[in-house]
């Protein structure tokens, strides 16, 4: 019984870091501020000769296929470039796009099996059985809080010292074809988001979940401290039993 108790309390302290970090990535590749950022940064009307309210209205059709499209579903997007009407992107960039679109399935379907596991997981242990007290919550969450930022931290690193490296290893080991590798001088898909694009959102989506971090172990340090400030038996230091002595009198 104990094992699996440590079992599943393990799985919950591995669950929290990855809920974040994939929370986080879900928001950035569908949130067109996103896609928006990298086109003001990155002179995209400039690099792909498309004006920006084209590549506008074309990551809002990026942002709705991430969400609604079905597995294997190709990506048609058509913009204005003069007078006439032409597909964005090549059968290449499009063959990539359907094989990212399979990875966000699977990196979203990930992020909602931790959600649901934290949550059963919390109702389970602490609100149904109450097993634990709420203390070892807190204390669950001051573990969970710092090895987030740990390991958040121990990340920024590797990337600020080798992006690049990285970067290639990630498409290597997330693709099993190589339409990911394509030209900026021609293929507009990394015309619109380059590689320094890619380490921005990188760095941003670690930041903020080392920041969610360090705030669920303030939470978990913030009670722990709160309740030992709430128990009967407490001792009160000097200065303050000075003080009710004096009031008592």
């Amino acid at each position: 019984m104990s094992f699996v108790r440590y079992l599943t309390q393990g799985v919950f302290l591995l669950c929290i870091p990855i809920f974040l970090v994939l929370t986080n990535v879900r928001i950035a590749s569908t949130w067109e501020t996103t896609y928006h950022y990298a086109f003001s940064q990155y002179r995209v009307p400039d690099a792909t000769g498309i004006s920006r309210p084209e590549l506008d209205r074309a990551a809002h059709e990026i942002v709705d296929y991430f969400q609604t499209a079905e597995s294997g579903t190709l990506l048609d997007i058509r913009v204005k470039q003069g007078s006439d009407t032409v597909p964005l992107y090549s059968e290449r960039e499009v063959l990539h796009m359907k094989d990212v679109l399979g990875l966000m399935r699977f990196v979203f379907r990930i992020q909602e099996f931790t959600f649901i596991y934290v949550v059963m997981y919390l109702a389970g242990v602490y609100l149904w059985s109450r097993e634990r007290s709420l203390l070892h919550l807190a204390r669950l969450s001051m573990w969970a809080g710092a090895g987030t930022a740990a390991i958040l931290g121990v990340a920024a690193v590797a990337m600020l010292v080798g992006f690049d490296s990285i970067f290639l290893k990630f498409h290597q080991l997330s693709f099993a074809n190589d339409f990911w590798a394509l030209d900026p001088a021609r293929d507009r898909l990394v015309q619109m988001f380059p590689q320094g694009f890619w380490f921005d959102v990188s760095i941003a989506v670690g930041v903020v979940t080392a920041i969610e971090g360090g705030l669920i172990f303030l939470a978990g340090y913030g009670f722990l401290a709160w309740n030992e400030r709430q128990r009967p038996g407490r001792v009160l230091p000097p200065r303050a039993r000075l003080d009710v002595t004096g009031a008592g009198e």
